[in-house]
């Protein structure tokens, strides 16, 4: 998307002198004041009508669709930019001879934060620590499957957790080490000392990749079990489903569950189909029966606890690829230490699928990978912060 545009600095000159009102129309009152910085102001006024002219042939639309007051023009300390419908242009802008030349590429989309998460959202106290923001465990990671456990443990450490401890089963603790700088790996032979080890954990996320063998059997049964807030993915719901009377024992409301559809249909015995005809219904109904937190992944991802419904309207096709459930298993779990349960889904939710705007608006839903999701957490929440 560039756009060019020439304008010969005598006819602007000429234009403003016989319409009064022709900087009022075309510019903003600080584009004005700008330009009265000027003694003699036309070239700057020829290269801004450039730089407007040049936006707009890069959107498609010329002025027409959209207009000069649309086009807002910023100079910051480096070079100026243009925004205009939620899209960011930069600018070049110079002069030859009697002439002003602007050239005008896409820069990025930028994003207007939904109110109920502006008005969720927890800032980050100047005086805390590590501690503050979560002692997450993750329970992820299997021969072959050491991908999962690393985007789940990285997007939890991304998306703002302290601390991230990744449990793995000890033939694979030597490969996910040397994978790891800010996760730490920890393997437990020991079920006790397991226990002990999550007596100061604050939060639990298991299922990416724990398999399904008897490691991910014992290990399931086991932390199912725990008191702490839990979030069960992946293969942890394929455990669950055989043992739904598990979810009964746990304290209300303490556990998430983020299935897709061909796992909700093995947690509650109905088709795809009926699923696909009646994802709200059937969501509410099994959050409010097992009193724990649903997020129903797909297009327009549900979270529900029985009686709230929060329908998501961020993310694309793009995420439809290979670990990008695990991404967003770590990111729920790192806000699961700050916020309650519910708040802490629809967030994740929300912020999971904003990344993978991000990265669709600069590059492509094409290529989207599950690590760039992580990679472009920085820019999301930095929206949030901007508030």
């Amino acid at each position: 998307m560039i756009g060019i545009d020439i304008v010969n600095v005598k006819r602007i000159e000429e234009i403003v002198h016989k319409h009064e009102k022709f900087l009022e129309k075309v510019f903003s009152e600080d584009e004005i004041k700008r330009i009265k910085e000027r003694k003699n102001p036309y070239e700057r006024i020829a290269g801004m009508f450039a730089a407007k002219e040049a936006v707009s042939k890069a959107m498609g639309t010329g002025i027409g669709d959209i207009s000069f007051q649309d086009i807002k023009l910023i100079y910051d300390e480096g070079s100026p930019y243009a925004e205009v419908n939620g899209k960011v242009f930069d600018l070049s802008i110079s002069h030859e001879r009697d002439n002003a030349v602007a050239i005008a590429k896409f820069s990025k989309k930028t994003y207007t934060i939904e109110e109920i998460f502006k008005n969720m959202w927890i800032k980050r106290p100047n005086d805390s620590h590590k501690g503050d923001y979560g002692k997450i465990a993750i329970i992820a990671g299997s021969i072959g499957m050491t991908g999962s456990a690393y985007l789940s443990s990285n997007a939890a450490l991304k998306a703002g957790a302290g601390l991230v401890y990744n449990i793995v089963p000890r033939e694979i603790l030597d490969i996910i080490s040397i994978k790891y700088i800010e996760p730490i790996a920890k393997s437990f032979d020991d079920i006790d000392e397991l226990n002990k080890f999550l007596e100061a954990i604050n939060v639990i996320a298991m299922g990416p990749g724990m398999g399904l063998g008897e490691y991910g059997k014992k290990t399931f049964s086991n932390i199912v079990k725990t008191d702490k807030n839990l979030l069960i993915d992946a293969d942890g719901l394929t455990h669950l489903s055989k043992s739904m009377e598990s979810l009964k024992a746990r304290r209300e409301f303490s556990t998430i569950l983020t299935p897709h559809e061909g796992e909700f249909s093995r947690l509650t015995g109905k088709s795809i189909n009926e699923i696909k005809n009646n994802r709200e219904e059937l969501a509410k109904e099994f959050a409010k029966k097992y009193k724990v937190i649903l997020v129903l992944k797909g297009n327009k991802t549900i979270v529900t606890n029985g009686d709230e419904v929060y329908i998501n309207h961020t993310a694309n096709s793009g995420m439809a690829t290979a670990g990008s459930g695990d991404v967003l298993t770590g990111i729920i779990a790192s806000l699961m230490k700050r916020y309650n349960l519910f708040d802490a889904a629809r967030l994740g939710v929300y912020v999971h699928g904003l990344s993978g705007d991000v990265f669709a608006d600069k590059n492509s839903k094409t290529s989207l990978r599950a690590r760039d999701l992580i990679e472009n957490l920085d820019e999301v929440f930095h929206f949030f912060e901007s508030y």
